[in-house]
């Protein structure tokens, strides 16, 4: 049974080592190799923290099978990802969890439906939390980027808000 748990500083270090440093949507600024592994993180449990104070939201899951982290996804109000600016298909809508991040390290756990159960997981989880809708950026031409491919997110429901030749803006309404 597939469970998520919010991130927090008991469970952070069950992140995927990939997730722990990485500020590709929340900073403009470019982290280099010359920052510190553990400033990296350091920062990345402050965002954390500074989500839940701030939205009531956690800002991302750990997902768990049977006591395992198998996955990671990340999502919070699209104000708190400034990098969303760069994207030309637009940016998120104000009612709408932006999900910036959907991860399942491991390949043995790919194209098993971990990533889908992570979702549809997710999805309850903001629901409970008032949004009014979960959009991201898929990608077109390559499975890998954060959020994941396009086909991804139409088979589960998401539809094109705006489109894009790489990077179309999707949404998944939730009523």
């Amino acid at each position: 049974m597939l469970k998520l748990v919010a991130v927090n500083r008991k469970n952070f270090k069950d992140m995927p080592k990939e997730c722990k440093r990485c500020f590709y949507w929340q900073t403009m600024d470019k982290f280099t190799g010359k920052n510190l592994r553990e400033e990296k993180e350091k920062k990345r449990l402050e965002w954390f923290i500074r989500m839940k104070l701030e939205t009531g939201c956690s800002g991302g899951f750990i997902a768990y099978q049977d006591n395992t982290a198998v996955g990671f996804v990340q999502c919070a109000p699209a104000k708190y990802f400034p990098n969303v600016k760069e994207y030309p298909s637009g940016l998120p809508s104000e009612d709408a969890a932006f999900l910036a991040c959907l991860y399942v390290p491991n390949k043995e756990n790919q194209r098993k439906g971990v990533g889908t159960l992570i979702l549809k997981t997710g999805i309850k989880q903001l629901r409970q939390q008032e949004f009014k809708a979960v959009e991201t950026f898929a990608r077109k031409t390559s499975p890998e980027n954060p959020s994941g491919p396009l086909g991804f997110y139409l088979k589960n429901g998401f539809k094109i808000k705006s489109d894009d030749e790489d990077f179309p803006l999707v949404r998944l309404a939730l009523e």
